[in-house]
């Protein structure tokens, strides 16, 4: 729902405070007055319960006073006040939102009156109070949405969860009155830098928009060697990317020369495509997503981050869906980067932060209900000989302990009797965790694991397993999680990991682990990057947008 609906707030608040030093606390008590009657009732429509409460909250800090008007006027703060809701531009968010341009309107309705006894006193200072409150929470409205998103993550996956604490909005407004209206939104939206290089990725293709964005490219298969008129096109669409320098992308030459092989296999790096350097459909197709697909892309993982914690952790994790690699972190920089395979469409691997508390080495593997009924059972009953081929044994758990339980007296038609029984492959070369698991508690019984099936990490794709991440180099994270760790030398891990017998390490201190899903992100060179929305989200959460389902 459109904030213009704020046009409608008749008038709200709670009390009054100081006034200004050149305006006499007296020709305030009315505007105050009707500050208080306005702001006892409900929210206006279209005004958040949470805004609505912040505004009452900024207002009582305030002992009731107005701050965007005096006893006849709004105040020239006010001006900057109105004028700092286009900053809502910067992070990916509409100012006609906030009702910024009726604002601007009623300022200026209220400003230019040029004999305020025109009005009853009444009608003035409610027109002055409804300013007041409409211009605050309208502030406050675009602080929240700043701060802690428009939308619910729970929309995308109902086991993502938001995951910031919320700033203390009306402090920070009040704090801004004084100070500079421009730059506070800075004081509440999210803390990490990722989302500052976002925005700064927002100028730079807001300034390709304005200039017309960028050319479509023809989808021949143009490849290093070749001349043809479609590669003009292909040279201007890689400059505009940053992938050509100037002369080199206004350059009349049909000929796919050696600057433009490297430019094409550079942004088929920043989009998760194999560095052939051949433009294929799938290549053709990323450069022909439109700029304004882009920024709206850019304006969805913008809102990601504000669902982030704002502490991560000096050492921590990330797990980027999109991506398909895990990166240790060190004080906000990677220090370790390592490929992974997640869940595939359907097993969808959650969202959420946990904190890595054991090591597992050589260990078994329960094999979940859902796969044993779905894969398990009716394996085994296509061959008798699956369990021992795979080394897989059947238990019987009861307070007495676990019993052995021969795989012929189990009837694995019934599925509600296996989910009874504990089935579990041993540790060995077979084990579909690997050599190692990473644990990390979470009510999604997900967490870090090696593979066999280390050919699957060649794939550009990797969405591909039941929701649990598989890591590519299982010995060098195991490494680095106990690096420091006098009594695990990496020859001693190696040894571990190879035993065939299951040992626990519980980790010292924790370390956090953050599974994330962003499409869009900014290295350090400040290239761009995109990816295929694996799971849909992308395209679900502008569904969302698009109905103001919010």
């Amino acid at each position: 729902m459109r904030r213009s609906v704020l046009v409608a707030i008749a008038v709200a608040a709670i009390g009054v405070s100081a006034a200004s030093s050149c305006t006499k606390r007296g020709d305030l008590d009315g505007v105050a007055e009707a500050l208080n009657a306005a702001l006892s009732g409900a929210p206006p429509r279209g005004v958040t319960r949470d805004v609505w409460a912040t505004t009452a909250r900024f207002y009582a800090a305030r002992t009731g006073a107005p701050a965007w008007v005096d006893a006849k006027k709004p105040t020239k703060r006010s001006a900057a006040a109105v004028a700092s809701l286009e900053g809502a531009r910067k992070h990916a968010l509409d100012p006609a939102d906030y009702d910024a341009a009726g604002l601007l309107a009623e300022r200026t309705k209220l400003t230019d009156a040029k004999d305020p006894k025109d009005a009853s006193d009444d009608d003035r200072r409610s027109a002055l109070a409804a300013f007041d409150v409409r211009l605050t929470t309208a502030m406050l409205s675009l602080a929240h949405d700043v701060a802690l998103g428009r939308t619910s993550p729970g929309a995308l996956d109902a086991r993502w969860k938001a995951r910031r604490a919320p700033p203390n909005l009306a402090a920070a407004l009040e704090g801004a009155i004084g100070g500079n209206l421009d730059a506070w939104l800075d004081a509440v939206r999210p803390v990490h830098p990722e989302y500052a290089q976002l925005q700064q990725a927002l100028v730079e293709l807001a300034g390709v928009q304005q200039r017309g964005g960028w050319p479509r490219v023809d989808p021949r298969g143009l490849g290093r060697g070749r001349s043809s008129a479609a590669v003009l096109p292909l040279r201007q669409r890689l400059a505009a990317a940053g992938f050509l320098d100037d002369a080199a992308g206004t350059s009349k030459s049909p000929a796919f020369d050696d600057a433009v092989d490297a430019g094409v296999k550079a942004f088929q790096e920043h989009h998760g495509l194999k560095a052939t350097g051949v433009v294929d459909a799938t290549t053709a197709g990323a450069m022909n997503v439109s700029v304004d697909q882009r920024i709206a892309q850019v304006g969805l993982n913008l809102e990601r981050w504000r669902w982030m914690p704002d502490e991560l952790g000096a050492r921590h994790l990330i797990v980027n869906i999109p991506r398909y690699h895990v990166i240790a972190r060190e004080n906000g920089r990677p220090v370790l980067d390592i490929r992974v395979v997640v869940g595939k469409v359907g097993n969808e691997t959650p969202v959420f932060s946990g904190d890595m508390q054991t090591v597992v080495f050589s260990p078994y593997w329960n094999i979940p209900d859902t796969i044993l009924t779905g894969e398990t059972a009716p394996s085994v009953m296509k061959d008798r000989n699956y369990l021992a081929k795979n080394n897989i044994e059947v238990l019987r758990v009861s307070s007495r302990g676990a019993e052995r339980v021969d795989p012929d007296d189990v009837d694995w038609n019934d599925d509600e009797a296996l989910k009874q029984l504990s089935v579990r492959q041993k540790p060995g070369a077979q084990n579909a965790l690997g050599h190692v698991k990473f644990l990390f508690p979470n009510p999604y019984d997900v967490y870090l694991h090696d593979t066999p099936a280390d050919s699957l990490f060649s794939r550009q794709g990797r969405a591909l397993s039941h929701g649990c991440v598989r890591v590519e180099e299982p010995e060098t994270l195991a490494n680095y999680v106990l690096r420091g760790y006098a009594e695990w030398p990496e020859e001693k891990i190696l040894t571990a990991m190879n035993a065939d017998e299951e040992q626990h390490v519980k980790l010292k201190d924790v370390i956090p682990v953050h599974i994330v899903y962003f499409t869009t992100w900014v290295d350090d060179d400040g290239g761009m990057h995109f990816q295929q929305d694996v799971y849909g989200y992308d395209a679900r959460q502008l569904q969302k947008q698009a109905r103001k389902d919010l």
